[in-house]
């Protein structure tokens, strides 16, 4: 794993979809589950790091789109973990509800070309809004809704920690850009989801694709937002 920072690393050797893990005294916070199949790799990124999947005491989903919960049935079979989830998001991990993008013929060539299978059906065990802290992972994490991408998509923001996890609501590949529109359910709403997210003070920025931004983040994020 590579750390990110103190008690905060990124799964590597994940074809998509970034999964972080956040270290606790009582063991491990998963931030997003990646594609299905991708419980193999976190769990030999976990056994390097001298844990194991039975560590996983709780797995935070940002949104449910199979690149970030995939994997998330076959993690919670192994290692008994909580899924948290927004209410919006939770009849789709649940397999009740199709996920909120339509498939075209393009977009499923896409998937199979970035690895993208299914996302077989998980349990949401509790429901996250604005609002929502949760000190069970770290002491001022808190919720923050950032619909667009999809409609219950939400961010996690530690302020001690000037620390962001945004999932899809943004992306960074050399330089800060929107979500993928053909995956983006209200652009409009992405957009003032980055506007939202760029009041915050954030010193670390963690994507759902793309490399994190781990120093002055806050500059680039406002800077982008401005541009919007």
């Amino acid at each position: 794993m590579h750390k990110i920072l103190e008690g905060v690393y990124g799964v590597q050797g994940l074809g998509v979809g970034r999964v972080y893990v956040i270290t606790g005294d009582d063991g491990l916070t998963l931030i997003d589950a990646s594609v299905e199949g991708a419980e193999r790799a976190i769990a030999r990124e976990l056994a390097r790091a001298n844990y194991a999947l039975k560590d996983i005491r709780r797995i935070l989903i940002t949104h449910a789109h199979p690149d970030h919960s995939g994997a998330l049935a076959a993690l919670v079979r192994a290692s008994g973990a909580q899924v948290y989830a927004h209410a919006l998001e939770a009849p789709i991990i649940r397999g009740v509800q199709s996920v909120s993008y339509k498939e075209t013929a393009l977009m499923r060539v896409f998937s199979r070309l970035l690895g993208i299978k299914g996302m077989p059906p998980a349990q949401v065990d509790r429901t996250i809004a604005e609002g929502d802290t949760l000190p069970e992972v770290l002491p001022d994490l808190q919720v923050i809704e950032a619909p667009g991408h999809t409609a219950g998509q939400v961010a996690f923001y530690s302020p001690s920690r000037k620390l962001l996890f945004c999932g899809d609501a943004m992306t960074h590949f050399g330089r800060l850009g929107l979500p993928l529109a053909p995956f983006t359910s209200d652009m409009a709403e992405a957009k003032r989801s980055v506007k939202k997210l760029a009041a915050l003070v954030v010193e670390t920025l963690c994507f759902g694709h793309g490399a994190p931004i781990v120093r002055n983040a806050s500059a680039q994020l406002r800077a982008f937002a401005a541009r919007l």
